[in-house]
């Protein structure tokens, strides 16, 4: 009896771990400019990105706040295509770039005096998945977001392969 007792309580230690786990927040940010790999431009442009994975809602939250770049600037047949001006791209080893996560215009994007924020909370993965038709589950996904790989980019006229980016990493 007191095997099954103990038993019980493990299975019950190992079910509140594993629960807390799922339903934990990843943090993410990125720095963004154009003078560094891997968009390299030159631009003086400059952007801070928090993102915000929430495991349990399998939704997105991002705070972005750019300077030196316009909504106007943005690269016009990004723009008014339902995937947007700004991405975050996979980046693999073999050179490959595939866009895993696409933020669509909408009222998240507000003008500045000198650029632009973004704000958007609540973004479901599914969403962004459904525009791309991309078959990468959420879990892939996540598992993206902790390989260092990811990159968050902002496409512009001037620059259609991307004004500025910047590498995506864990934050505290």
């Amino acid at each position: 009896m007191r095997l099954v007792q103990i038993s019980f309580a493990a299975i019950a230690v190992v079910l509140a771990a594993t629960a807390s786990a799922y339903g934990a927040d990843l943090m993410f940010a990125a720095t963004l400019r154009g003078d560094k790999e891997p968009t390299n431009t030159g631009s003086t442009a400059t952007g801070d990105a928090k993102i915000v994975v929430h495991m349990d809602k399998q939704t997105v939250d991002v705070s972005l706040k750019v300077s030196g770049i316009l909504p106007g600037d943005f690269a016009v047949h990004l723009a008014h295509a339902p995937v947007g001006p700004m991405h975050l791209h996979l980046y693999a080893a073999n050179g490959d770039v595939s866009l895993l996560l696409p933020f669509p215009i909408a009222p998240d994007y507000a003008p500045t005096a000198d650029g632009f924020t973004y704000t958007r909370t609540g973004y479901a993965y599914a969403e962004g998945a459904k525009i791309l038709s991309s078959s990468v589950s959420f879990g892939d996904f996540v598992t993206a977001m902790k390989s260092g790989k990811v990159v968050f980019n902002i496409h512009t006229n001037k620059f259609n392969d991307g004004e500025i980016s910047g590498k995506v990493h864990a934050a505290p």
